[in-house]
């Protein structure tokens, strides 16, 4: 789980720079100063790098040498810690904030073609006319189909990408006809909830998948049950966080306090046992207070995923449905410097659950230490294992993007023509874990009183 800053970073920062300063100086200098760095490897580090560029048999940057291993140095320290050099800064970025600049549409290839499934409603793409079922055929002018056909997608997806407020010429075809549209590109959200409707609508009970923790996942999934409540009474939340992985301690206490009137979130505890934060719910933040929950989980829902179930879990708030979570009781602050491109993903602390829990799985170097009473991870309330062909088959299932309700018809034309299949949600006829937690929740749901809907 990733989370900004929140103490003073003098440490951190004063080691790090007088890292930096002490290289540099040692390579303008003659290593005459380092700073704090021990020796003799301040001095081991100088000449073995300098020997690597001077004697290894193929050649090598300087630059890369030093990402290398800075970014050994940091991996050695637990699975979780990883410094980004600057060439992946942005996709690191990207991965964890879900912004990228682009121009908004959805598309994939099929045989040769790049075919639009849809653009994201509001979107640059929409605003430009874009519909699905076009074809994308060149972008600036460069025509996709002189990219090596096992690339294409990838090339059209780069070619497509620029910076927020830059134009680009793109080159289509609908139903046999060219078709030339300008598109302004803008900064474009991915969606943390994948999907979002009525599991059962005469019961009223709802189903979202939130994907990741990324930057406004609670203002998303808060607003997909708005949109809910306003098409029928909603009656009870199955929220599922399978293949969850995590991210920003933010957003899972900002949607912890949607369903908990009061209490401990989680607490962090650093090195020595030191209690340096603990997160509270509050009745001001608090937009379902009653509304009967079941929490999806699978082997794959970890860091953030494992905060928020085991919150409502003590606080007997929700019911966990599922198999054991993966474990992972870190908590990681992402760095950053001015003027100085990369980041660095550092474990910083403990998370405890309300109860007192450490959900660490004891893991290290990816290893579990295979003791089963450490194994760590939150132990569902109704277990419901899955063999590995189901396994993925829901994987399969709940990593597609949920079709805009406005484009469905055209869609599925453009399916039609096209040949490809229209996502569908997860059902319960083919999920286990699935059908057993709606009847959980279809039985939480009857043991409220007529006053409590």
């Amino acid at each position: 789980m990733q989370q900004q800053p929140r103490l003073p970073l003098w440490f951190l920062v004063a080691n790090w720079a007088m890292v930096a300063a002490a290289f540099a100086a040692g390579v303008l200098l003659g290593g005459r100063q380092r700073g704090d760095l021990p020796e003799p490897q301040a001095t081991a580090l100088q000449l073995v790098h300098a020997e690597i560029l001077r004697s290894h048999v193929d050649p090598h940057d300087g630059s890369e040498l030093m990402d290398t291993a800075i970014a050994a140095m940091v991996r050695s320290l637990d699975p979780y810690s990883t410094y980004v050099p600057p060439r992946e800064v942005r996709a690191y970025d990207e991965r964890n904030t879900g912004q990228y600049e682009d121009v908004g549409m959805v598309m994939t290839q099929i045989g040769g073609r790049i075919v639009v499934h849809w653009p994201m409603p509001g979107g640059p793409a929409a605003r430009a006319g874009i519909e699905p079922g076009d074809v994308l055929l060149a972008v600036d002018g460069r025509r996709l189909a002189d990219e090596p056909e096992a690339g294409r997608q990838e090339a059209g997806l780069r070619l497509v990408r620029g910076p927020a407020g830059s134009e680009v010429e793109l080159l289509l075809e609908r139903r046999g006809a060219p078709l030339q549209r300008s598109v302004r590109r803008s900064e474009v959200q991915r969606d943390a909830v994948k999907w979002v409707h009525f599991a059962d609508p005469d019961a009223g009970l709802g189903y979202l998948h939130l994907a990741d923790f990324h930057r406004g996942s609670a203002a998303q999934v808060a607003e997909s049950l708005r949109r809910l409540a306003a098409e029928r009474p909603l009656r009870g939340l199955l929220l599922d966080l399978r293949f969850d992985g995590g991210g920003s301690l933010d957003e899972c206490v900002a949607l912890a306090r949607f369903f908990l009137r009061s209490g401990t979130i989680v607490s962090q505890r650093r090195r020595g046992s030191e209690v340096v934060e603990v997160f509270e719910a509050g009745p001001e933040t608090c937009q379902f207070p009653d509304l009967p929950l079941v929490l999806l989980v699978n082997e794959h829902s970890a860091s953030a995923s494992e905060v928020l179930a085991a919150a409502l879990q003590d606080h007997g708030r929700a019911a966990i449905v599922g198999a054991r979570t993966f474990g992972k009781g870190y908590v990681n602050t992402v760095y950053s410097w001015k003027n100085l491109d990369f980041r660095l993903k550092l474990t910083t602390a403990h998370y405890f659950t309300p109860n007192g829990r450490n959900l660490d799985g004891h893991h290290r170097n990816g290893q579990s230490d295979g003791d089963a009473a450490r194994a760590g991870g939150i132990t569902p309330d109704l277990v419901v294992e899955l063999d590995e062909t189901a396994r993925r088959g829901v994987l399969r299932v709940l990593t597609q993007l949920e079709p805009p309700g406005a484009y469905l018809a055209a869609i599925r034309a453009a399916a039609t023509e096209h040949g490809f299949a229209v996502p569908t949600p997860p059902t319960a006829a083919d999920d286990p874990q699935l059908a057993r937690a709606l009847t959980v929740l279809r039985e939480r749901a009857a043991d409220r009183t007529p006053d409590d809907r």
